[in-house]
């Protein structure tokens, strides 16, 4: 069984309430990042499961600190080696808007413009202009509510291939579905 596969079988388990084995979980998501140091999506995945955890999952209250460090560790390294990758920019610069403080940023309120995550969204849409998916998620962020509604639309019901690219990269790709279904959903209602 590959890494995704691996990953795979906690990401189904995210907001299910089973019973994982957290050190297993912590031990796959720090050999899947020795095993592929080059990898955008191995560090984008483990990036996802580890604050996913952090925010949404109950697991032991002693391995919190643990999980936080190995998160950012995980971050600045991929950071360093991602910077100018569109994929690696979107992906991390969605999740980014949630819980800053576990990626050692300052969550405390400040221009749009000002904060890594639109930063990061910016920069893969200016990276691929033609990518309706980086430019949603960039006037998503903008709050841009007629464009993002129109774009939702158009990767839901019309060129599926950026949702079938989506449903190939685990837990942040349906993440993100989840995200256009939502725009699409409460955007319609304001339009």
């Amino acid at each position: 069984m590959n890494w995704k596969e691996q990953l795979g079988k906690y990401e189904q388990c995210f907001g299910t309430h089973s019973e994982l084995d957290w050190n297993q979980a912590i031990l796959l998501a720090q050999k899947i990042i020795e095993n592929n140091p080059d990898d955008t999506e191995a560090y984008v995945r483990v990036i996802y499961a580890l604050h996913n955890i952090l925010v949404e999952e109950d697991y032991p209250a002693s391995e919190h600190d643990h999980i936080a460090e190995m998160l950012k560790q995980f971050f600045d390294e991929s950071c360093q080696k991602f910077s100018e990758n569109p994929e690696f920019l979107f992906f991390i610069g969605k999740i980014l808007y949630i819980s800053e403080w576990y990626f050692g940023l300052d969550d405390d309120p400040k221009a749009l413009e000002d904060r890594l995550a639109f930063k990061m969204q910016k920069k893969a849409f200016a990276k691929e202009p033609e990518n309706i998916l980086y430019e949603w998620a960039y006037v998503f962020s903008k709050d841009e509510k007629q464009r993002a509604f129109d774009l939702s639309k158009q990767l839901l019901y019309g060129n599926t291939g950026n949702l079938q690219w989506l449903k190939t990269k685990g837990f942040p790709g349906k993440y993100l579905i989840e995200s256009i279904e939502h725009c699409h959903e409460n955007y319609k209602e304001i339009i």
